[in-house]
């Protein structure tokens, strides 16, 4: 191999190194920016998170992540300043909350359920009324039951409304029951005692 041969071998792989080096640097760079992107196009509020949330696909997995999930929707529907559209996207996504049967019922239809829950904001903004905390109790406390050959269990919820600076405390009992796909749904609520949460811990 003569000398003029070697150093255009030699130029050669200069050139692919370099070549090399520079597609490193590109597929580097690039690869950084599509994170960037990907991550600067999370939801950052906490109703943006909620309607990013397909709950067909990844929904709660126990009983307390569903009525926690359905506080936090409550809190943004009743607390925040919401355009319609978004208001009702929200709606939507606390009735996939709800049993069957529990939506099945004429009171609990879309068009009667959205009307009232619109007055009872309204109420809410005139008395400068708020739903602050939440606490729900804990899934390893809970008991399953069978009903009607289906999975029920009760599950109790403290939360926190302040009216005006005044604070006050309600506490809840919501049934909830597994549907055909294994998905724990809200069959319904009532008001319970806080003698009765305090025996589950909730306070």
């Amino acid at each position: 191999m003569n000398k003029t041969t070697k150093k255009i071998i030699g130029a050669f792989t200069v050139i692919l190194v370099v070549a090399a080096a520079v597609l490193a640097v590109y597929f580097l760079l690039n690869r950084q920016a599509e994170k960037e992107a990907e991550e600067g196009a999370l939801p950052t509020t906490e109703i943006g998170k909620l309607l990013a949330k397909d709950l067909e696909l990844k929904y709660p997995e126990t009983p307390t992540e569903v009525v926690k999930l359905y506080w936090r929707i409550n809190r943004c529907l009743y607390n925040d300043d919401l355009n319609d559209k978004d208001f009702e996207a929200l709606f939507k996504q606390l009735r996939l909350l709800y049993d069957e049967e529990f939506l099945a019922d004429e009171n609990n239809s879309y068009e009667k359920m959205i009307k009232k829950l619109k007055k009872e904001k309204e109420g809410y903004g005139d008395k400068k009324k708020t739903i602050s905390v939440s606490v729900v109790q804990k899934n390893d406390t809970l008991k399953t039951v069978e009903l009607d050959g289906k999975e029920c269990v009760t599950v109790i919820s403290s939360t926190l409304l302040t009216d005006k600076g005044d604070t006050t405390k309600t506490f809840e009992q919501f049934i909830c029951r597994r549907d055909s796909n294994r998905k724990w749904k809200i069959l319904g609520w009532q008001l319970t005692t806080e003698q009765e949460a305090k025996k589950v811990g909730v306070k």
